[in-house]
């Protein structure tokens, strides 16, 4: 057990979290608990749940419990004493926060100009990608998986995952 106060943000974090999204983790987390792990590196750096963290402090909860791995199994938080209701609204909550959460696009374009991000954001993703980090375009067969080669487009040609409609953004 140590202290969540022992904790440290990534500042690589790609995803920042609405107000909304902040909320209704603190929220979530006074009315049903903790219920999720997050990761964490050797330094307590954490590597995924920044959100969960930040609503936690908010909620007043004040320590984690660490468990060490390599990575080989996975790490199961069970919750007890949770009526059919809460395990609904736990779950609803868990899923939601994300959707409501925003990407970073200062922070994802300096990871593309570190890292390939090929396996997260894919041909059929560059759509979104492109209204994501403005400097990135629609890629074509050549370009998939070479988001460098995209960083220095200075037109954004989008296309609206929900209707389809095809635009130019100038960047």
């Amino acid at each position: 057990m140590t202290s969540i106060s022992s904790l440290v943000s990534d500042h690589k974090n790609a995803r920042k979290r609405t107000d909304r999204s902040s909320q209704l983790i603190k929220e979530s987390l006074q009315k049903y608990g903790a219920a999720r792990s997050i990761v964490i590196d050797e330094e307590n750096r954490v590597l995924a749940g920044n959100g969960t963290i930040e609503g936690a402090k908010q909620a007043g909860i004040k320590n984690v419990r660490i468990i060490e791995t390599d990575g080989d199994e996975i790490i199961a938080v069970k919750r007890t004493g949770l009526s059919e209701d809460e395990k609904v609204g736990l779950a609803l909550a868990d899923n939601r926060t994300a959707d409501l959460s925003e990407w970073d696009q200062e922070m994802l374009h300096q990871l593309s100009e570190e890292h390939d991000l090929s396996p997260w954001f894919n041909q059929s993703d560059l759509a979104e990608l492109g209204a994501i980090a403005p400097d990135f375009d629609a890629a074509t067969e050549d370009d998939q998986g070479n988001l460098d080669a995209l960083a220095s487009k200075k037109e954004i040609n989008c296309t609206c995952p929900a209707c389809g409609h095809e635009f130019i953004q100038q960047a």
